[in-house]
Formats: structure tokens, sequence, C-alpha cells
């Protein structure tokens, strides 16, 4: 787990998150990702984000297995199915979720997940996520479908047991490459 590798995303990364975008069971949680997948708009996503936040590549054995991104008061996440299951995604949010709240000044955060996601589910109640309100939400390959919604403060977070803290890890916030 230590070998995965924080960056901006690089117009390079397409033909990873391709593959990512390509894989149903993945995509169908994306809310915005359209299926069947599209080279434009994974193009579109494959390069250093200059909206409110950050976008970070996750790097493995040089290739790009997923993304971790707090766009906004949001935090969104995607993982290749062959890296699934191994705490990738709750330790690498966990980081981003401590530098939106201590370097970013961010107050609150908030993630959703459709309601026939349960694996994301756990990893929003690992780093301390609170469920909020549920609503029928239209994603780019859904029809109207249950979502949960969670939230977590800063007080929140600066207060959580030693288990979820643990779910931090070290960033490499390398700079954008060409």
């Amino acid at each position: 787990m230590d070998d995965v590798l924080t960056r901006p995303p690089r117009a390079g990364d397409w033909r990873d998150l391709h593959a990512i975008a390509s894989h149903w069971p993945t995509v169908r949680q994306m809310g915005s990702w359209p299926w069947p997948p599209q080279e434009a708009f994974t193009r579109s996503r494959s390069r250093p984000y200059d909206g409110d936040g950050f976008v970070w590549a996750l790097e493995q054995a040089g290739r790009v297995i997923g993304s971790v991104a707090i766009t906004g008061e949001e935090l969104g996440y995607m993982l290749h199915p062959d890296a699934a299951g191994q705490g990738i995604v709750s330790r690498i949010a966990g980081a981003a979720i401590d530098h939106a709240f201590r370097q970013m000044g961010r107050r609150r955060l908030v993630a959703s997940v459709w309601e026939d996601n349960p694996a994301s589910y756990r990893v929003l109640s690992k780093l301390g996520f609170v469920h909020w309100q549920t609503a029928y939400v239209r994603g780019a390959v859904r029809y109207p479908t249950r979502s949960f919604w969670f939230r977590l403060s800063r007080d929140r977070w600066r207060t959580l047991s030693a288990p979820a803290q643990s779910t931090r890890a070290k960033i490499n916030p390398e700079r954008p490459g060409p």
C-alpha cells in the first residue's frame, strides 16, 4: 500500500483512467462519467484540476489506478477494481481530508454514495462521515436512484479516535508535469 504515489493528473494518464471508465461496475458508481466510455471525456479528466480544490491521480507501479479529489466541498474517488479492497481509498482519502481541513481551511466536506455501493458507504463511515440526508439523484448513467449523502466537519475530524486517524497517509504533492 505504501507504494501509491499521489500527484496531479497528467495528459498521459487518460489510457489508465479510460480502463477504469470502461469497467461498468465501476463507472456506474461515478455520477458524472458517461457510458459507454468516451475518450474525449476521459481526456478532459486527465489534466491538473484548476478549480476550487484538487484532484490526485493514484499511481502504483507506473500506472494510474484511480483518483481522489476534493472539489469545492465534495470528496470523490474512483479505483481500478484490481486495486479494490486493499484500503487504498480509505488511506488516501484520509490524507485528502486532512489536507482540505488543515491546509485549505475547509470547514466541512460532503460525499455521496448510491444505495447499491456498500463498499463506498463503509469508506465514508470509516473516515468519520455522518449520514446527513437521502435523496433520489440522477447520474449520467442512472435513472433517479436513492443516494445517501454524508458530511464531515473539521471539528469532528479533529476529534476522531485513533483508528479513524490511522487512515491518514503522507502525500507526495508532485508538481504538474508537461
